[in-house]
């Protein structure tokens, strides 16, 4: 699994546990933070775990 998607996956989890105990800011800064993240997308689908793929 690539960094991107592991990052999603967390992302995910942690806006959903933040509308289960109503939450909404928090869930508002997740979703502020997987746009941050879907902007990065293909800077960290070129890491696997952590290391940068040689061209």
């Amino acid at each position: 699994m690539d960094d991107f998607t592991h990052l999603m996956q967390l992302l995910e989890a942690a806006r959903q546990l933040a509308d289960l105990n109503d939450l909404p800011v928090l869930a508002y800064l997740v979703g502020v933070a997987k746009e941050e993240a879907r902007s990065h997308r293909f800077a960290l689908r070129d890491k696997k775990s952590g290391r940068i793929r040689k061209s």
